[in-house]
């Protein structure tokens, strides 16, 4: 029994270093969600004067510091339920590992449901009611939080808080420079696109060659990636917020989809930190 552990440990161990699970956990996130049909709204916009869209927009209370502060509260929300979790686990790793020893296909049960999770907040918002998308969205953190806990037990937890921490801050000052830039970077979506598929593919030759990838080149690249999605993600709450300036419910949506944006892009930004402590470590 104790052997058969030990192997379990060791390959979540060596899917980790070998960019094999990991990179297959984290390349769901990697997309930025799509499926709200903002040009829907945009193409409203276009119908209606300026004086319009202000009068809508008091109609329901919600003034763009009131909508930005929606977000962001769904995020903070989001991840505290998730690192909420995940910590939890971490404290009762014993149980945890128990666990994953009677069920192995636990975890990749648990990843499955997140994908269907996110596809369906994605891809099905407009027909969801706020209530519905919110619940998604909650579910989602909490079962993401679930499956982060066999990646934080290889770690100690002042490595885990100390990632946690300088992501963070990095978050923070994208965030900050986003919004007072005077600068478009809506020229950057393309290409921190492209960069992110070329990451990826990178990833998936190296492992069907089975070559060693370069870890702290990919840990770099994927966080100088998710700095630039965090920045770009942040600048289009103004854009989601004029879309959805109609009626509470979109706009309500539109928070929700924004938070699952800069959500997705600190987990993103965390997983490679926390990658990069560990080469460091290693």
């Amino acid at each position: 029994m104790r052997n058969r552990f030990n192997n379990q440990y060791n390959g979540y161990n060596n899917q980790f270093n070998q960019n094999n699970q990991y990179n297959g956990y984290n390349n769901q996130f990697n997309q930025n969600p799509q499926g709200f049909d903002y040009e829907g709204f945009n193409n409203y916009v276009n119908g209606e004067t300026t004086n319009q869209v202000q009068y809508n927009s008091a109609s329901h209370g919600l003034t763009l510091g009131d909508y930005t502060k929606k977000v962001y509260g769904w995020m903070f929300i989001g991840l505290a339920i998730t690192f909420g979790i995940g910590m939890f686990l971490v404290a009762n790793k014993a149980q945890v590992i128990s666990l994953l020893y009677e069920y192995d296909s636990l975890y990749y049960i648990l990843a499955g449901v997140e994908v269907i999770l996110v596809f369906a907040l994605n891809f099905f918002i407009q027909k969801l009611s706020p209530a519905v998308a919110a619940g998604i969205f909650l579910l989602y953190s909490a079962v993401n939080g679930l499956t982060f806990a066999p990646l934080l037990i290889m770690f100690d937890i002042s490595t885990a808080f100390t990632a946690f921490a300088v992501t963070g801050c990095i978050f923070g000052l994208m965030a900050a420079f986003a919004t007072f830039t005077k600068k478009d970077l809506s020229s950057w979506g393309s290409v921190l696109v492209f960069g992110l598929i070329g990451l990826m593919v990178y990833s998936v030759i190296a492992l069907l060659f089975n070559m060693q990838p370069n870890d702290f080149f990919i840990s770099i690249v994927g966080i100088i990636l998710f700095m630039g999605f965090t920045a770009y993600d942040t600048q289009k709450i103004k854009a989601y917020y004029n879309s959805g300036a109609y009626s509470a419910e979109a706009a309500q949506k539109g928070a929700i989809i924004a938070a699952l944006q800069l959500y997705l892009d600190y987990i993103n930004l965390f997983l490679y930190i926390l990658r990069l402590f560990a080469n460091r470590r290693d």
